[in-house]
């Protein structure tokens, strides 16, 4: 079920401290609602007392959609603070093994670090995609295009509405602005002879070594080691 406690708060426009209701973890099967909610931007949405302004709080949210078998674990973190970011989601698969019943494994459970990337992963695993090899394609995107996709300066989010049959789809977000750019589209058949080629062992090992942490994100890959080579190469549309 979710999960909500009262946390003491303060406006960021004219720094009221209130106390409110927020969601550490939402069950999207007892209460699908919440699944809306998330999309529309409300989940820990509050209302200053004081000068009645809407903002969000950003806090650790889990979230658990039973049926699909679906964990995504958001914590808040900026760049540089990763590190601390996979120790509080450390301390969350302890506490999530101690409530499992005996002989009942624990789910995968998914880490991001911020927002956009919840509701991707949220989307891609609703999808029946791997995100590994979601973040690999990224990851030939931004090397086979560096100079119109530079991981410096943009990011690519896949687009789950805008996917086809034929292709998946991915937005150009520049990091500054926040603006969304443009799509870019990966053939599915290329998709599939990739997902094919890393079935086996020894380049499904390849595949956790150039994603080693919990956080699997090409352009944090790429942004730690700026000339990391692709493990292969693969046609694109």
């Amino acid at each position: 079920m979710s999960q909500q406690q009262e946390y003491s708060i303060r406006c960021p426009k004219c720094g009221q401290e209130q106390t409110a209701q927020l969601y550490d973890a939402i069950n999207v099967q007892t209460e699908p609602e919440l699944r809306d909610q998330l999309m529309q931007n409300k989940i820990n949405a509050v209302q200053c007392v004081s000068c009645a302004s809407s903002f969000r709080v950003d806090k650790p949210l889990l979230y658990h959609d039973p049926a699909r078998g679906i964990l995504v674990y958001w914590v808040p973190a900026p760049a540089g603070a990763e590190a601390t970011g996979e120790r509080q989601f450390a301390d969350l698969l302890l506490a999530l093994a101690e409530r499992q019943p005996p002989g009942i494994v624990l789910p995968a459970v998914h880490l991001v670090f911020s927002r956009l990337e919840w509701v991707e992963r949220i989307f891609l695993l609703e999808a029946g995609l791997d995100e590994r090899m979601i973040e690999y394609v990224k990851h030939l995107i931004y090397l086979n295009n560096h100079s119109q996709v530079d991981p410096r300066k943009k990011t690519l989010l896949f687009n789950a509405q805008d996917s086809t049959p034929e292709n998946l789809c991915f937005v150009v977000q520049d990091v500054a602005s926040r603006k969304l750019e443009r799509l870019l589209h990966y053939n599915r058949k290329a998709y599939a002879e990739l997902c094919a080629l890393f079935a086996g062992a020894a380049q499904a090992q390849a595949l956790r070594k150039l994603f080693p942490s919990p956080y699997v994100s090409a352009r944090a890959v790429l942004l730690q080691t700026p000339v990391a080579a692709a493990l292969g190469t693969a046609p694109q549309d």
